[in-house]
C-alpha cells in the first residue's frame, strides 16, 4: 500500500483512538471490586444501587433483561473503573453520575472493537503464513526442513506442546504422523499446528537467519498481545493493561513510522501512545495494512475501521458526554 495512504489510515486511527475510545474510557481508576458472594439478578440490581448507580436512562427491568441474556456482572463492573467515586463523606465511595446505561454501552462497544480486532489479526496471522511460505520458496538455502529441526531443538517443550495436540487438535492426525517419524516437519505442515505464539518464535528464527526487508518481527508481540486478549474476550475498554500500573516499552518501528505524520505533533504522539492499548492497536493496523495483500480482504478490514470509529464509537461518545 502506498506511503501517504497508510498514514492517513494511521492518523485516522491514533486520533479516533485518543479521543473516542481508549483515552476517555480505557484508563481505569481505582481497583476493580471483586465479588465474592452469588448473587441473583435483583440482588445484583440493588448492589449497583447501593453504589448509587442510577437506573434513568436504562430501568431496572431492561438491565434485569440484558444481565440475563446479553452480559454478565462481573464484566459489567470491569467499566465502573472508569468513572469518579466521592472521596469525602457521607457518600465516600459511591459513584458520582454514573447510570447502568453507561456501562452497557461501553461493554457493547468493547465487543465491537474486540471483533474487529480479532477478525483482523487472524488476517494477519494468514498473511504472515503467507509470507514465510513464499520467502522460503525464494530461498535456495533453505530446503524447509532444518529451520524447523533448529526450531524444535532449541526448546525441548515445543516437541513437547505439540505431542500435548494429540487428540486435542483438529491437526491431530497430521502430529501424530509427524511424531512417528521422529517429528520431521516441513515449514510448510508446522505453521499449521503451532500457536500465533510459537509461530511468531518460528518466523523470528527464520528472518534473523535469512534477514529480508519486509518482515514484521519487531511488532509480533504486540499483536500476539492483542489477538490473545480478544480471542478470550477479554475487555479492552476498562483496563486491561492500564498505563498507570504498567511501564510500556514502546516499539521504535511503530515510532519511526507514526513520526511520519506530520499532522500530529511529536507531544501528541507521545502522549497518545503512552497508553499500551493505543500503541498495540496502532502496530495492529500498520501491519495488517502492510503484510495483508488480499486488497479485498484489506479493504474490508478497512471499512470495519470506519465503521468501528465514525459510526459505533460516535454514537457512544455522544451518549457518554452526559457523564
Amino acid at each position: 500500500m502506498a506511503g501517504k495512504g497508510v498514514q492517513a489510515i494511521l492518523y485516522s486511527v491514533i486520533f479516533y483512538c485518543n479521543n473516542l475510545i481508549f483515552n476517555d474510557f480505557y484508563l481505569g481508576k481505582g481497583d476493580l471490586v471483586m465479588i465474592r458472594s452469588k448473587l441473583t439478578v435483583s440482588e445484583q440490581i440493588a448492589d449497583m444501587q447501593a453504589k448509587e448507580i442510577s437506573f434513568e436512562l436504562t430501568d431496572t427491568d431492561s438491565a434485569k433483561h440484558f444481565l440475563k441474556y446479553h452480559n454478565y456482572y462481573f464484566k459489567i463492573k470491569a467499566y465502573e473503573r472508569n468513572y469518579d467515586k466521592y472521596t469525602t463523606t457521607p457518600k465516600k465511595g459511591q459513584y458520582i453520575n454514573l447510570d447502568f446505561a453507561y456501562l452497557k454501552e461501553l461493554s457493547t462497544l468493547d465487543m465491537y472493537v474486540r471483533k474487529i480486532i480479532l477478525s483482523m489479526a487472524l488476517d494477519i496471522e494468514h498473511a504472515l503464513k503467507v509470507q514465510l511460505l513464499y520467502d522460503l520458496t525464494k530461498n535456495s538455502d533453505e530446503d524447509g526442513y532444518s529451520i524447523v529441526k533448529e526450531y524444535l531443538d532449541a526448546d525441548y517443550m515445543r516437541i513437547k506442546t505439540l505431542h500435548d495436540k494429540i487428540g486435542k487438535s483438529a491437526a491431530s492426525d497430521l502430529i501424530k504422523k509427524r511424531q512417528e517419524e521422529d517429528d520431521s516437519y516441513a515449514l510448510w505442515e508446522i505453521v499449521e499446528v503451532l500457536s500465533f505464539g510459537h509461530f511468531i518464535d518460528l518466523y523470528q528464527l527464520y528472518y534473523q537467519k535469512y534477514p529480508s526487508k519486509e518482515h514484521f518481527s519487531s511488532y509480533l508481540w504486540s499483536l500476539k498481545f492483542l489477538r490473545n486478549a480478544t480471542a478470550h474476550n477479554n475487555c479492552l475498554l476498562n483496563s486491561l493493561k492500564a498505563p498507570y500500573n504498567i511501564t510500556l516499552h514502546k516499539n521504535r518501528d511503530i515510532q519511526f513510522q507514526a513520526s511520519k505524520i506530520k499532522s500530529i505533533s511529536k507531544k501528541s504522539r507521545d502522549t497518545w501512545m503512552q497508553n499500551p492499548v493505543i500503541h498495540d492497536f496502532v502496530i495492529l493496523v500498520y501491519v495488517y495494512l502492510n503484510v495483508v495483500k488480499n486488497e479485498g480482504i484489506k479493504q474490508n478490514g478497512i471499512r470495519q475501521l470506519k465503521w468501528l470509529f465514525e459510526e459505533k464509537c460516535l454514537a457512544t461518545k455522544n451518549t457518554l458526554a452526559k457523564i
